[in-house]
């Protein structure tokens, strides 16, 4: 059953997602969606979200893997926006204690924020093994969950949907005192367990930036107009009219869209990452990816892929 159906409201006029309440929906917060906001609520949320990853980022660089270990305790998926994989799993995808340990391990051993390769959220999702996009968007939850709450309560005011008084099970991040807590909130529920709304413009089915639309737009581009360049290719077919064909299938068996493949491409091509970032932040990507990258790619190869 829906949000809209179960309170009787438009589904076109709410500004929250309306999520199916009696199983997971495929949807996760998008910090660039976040970021490209515009209302107060954006700009605050992706303000904690920035502050908390500079912190986590600033204490792998020092080493301090057991500080990290301590908040990868605490973050777990939040049952209450039915988003991601939270219902169908117990532990889901998200962050526990032993695959927070994992994960430090893989942190440890990496060298990524060593090396300057994690600098921020779009990053920590793009360059560390074992994070995807679930995993990014339990961390962001977790992190503004208690803006969440705040905005649920004002739009259950707005739609007069009804609240019960309910004790969170699992604690909330206080972002002005720095630390963990229990909550107890007015929030709407079903099937005895509370829901909290999250805004439409803050979630999407994929990432607008994530490792696979590097690979798809820098990566196998880039792999390409090299194997161009050379005088003999095992992914090149030289046709009668004099046309050279790069086999982009065979190109992406050997080049597969794996963080392996991405974390090797960053180690060469850092730069061309950073610019594509950079352009993809800003809303110019689609704009400038045929003249600022003619220096990379040759404009012809674009539609090879």
């Amino acid at each position: 059953m829906k949000i809209s159906t179960r309170y009787h409201i438009p589904a076109v006029k709410l500004d929250f997602a309306n999520i199916n309440l009696s199983k997971d929906n495929l949807l996760f917060l998008d910090p660039l969606r976040i970021r490209n906001g515009s209302t107060e609520l954006h700009k605050r949320c992706y303000c904690k979200i920035e502050e908390f990853v500079s912190n986590m980022v600033e204490l792998s660089k020092n080493k301090e893997y057991n500080k990290i270990l301590e908040f990868m305790d605490i973050f777990c998926e939040r049952n209450e926006t039915r988003l991601g994989y939270s219902i169908e799993t117990t532990s889901g995808k998200s962050f526990s204690y032993s695959e927070g340990t994992a994960i430090i391990k893989v942190l440890s051993k990496g060298n990524v924020f060593e090396s300057g390769f994690v600098e921020d959220i779009f990053d920590f999702s793009i360059a560390i093994n074992n994070i995807e996009k679930d995993k990014v968007s339990d961390l962001i939850t977790t992190i503004i969950f208690e803006d969440l709450i705040k905005y649920t309560q004002e739009q259950c005011k707005m739609w007069k949907i009804p609240t019960k008084t309910v004790e969170l099970k699992n604690m909330c991040w206080n972002n002005e005192n720095k630390i963990w807590e229990k909550r107890t909130e007015g929030l709407p529920v079903y099937m005895k367990e509370p829901i909290v709304f999250v805004p439409k413009s803050f979630v999407g089915k994929d990432y607008l930036l994530s490792y696979e639309t590097l690979y798809r737009d820098i990566i196998i581009p880039l792999y390409k107009d090299l194997e161009l360049q050379k005088s003999s290719s095992e992914f090149l077919v030289h046709c009668k009219n004099g046309r050279v064909h790069v086999l982009g299938n065979e190109l992406r068996k050997k080049y597969p869209c794996t963080k392996y493949v991405i974390l090797d491409f960053l180690k060469n091509y850092d730069l061309i990452y950073r610019e594509y970032k950079n352009d993809v932040l800003n809303n110019t990507w689609y704009e400038s990816k045929v003249n600022k990258y003619t220096s990379y790619y040759k404009k012809q190869e674009w539609n090879m892929i």
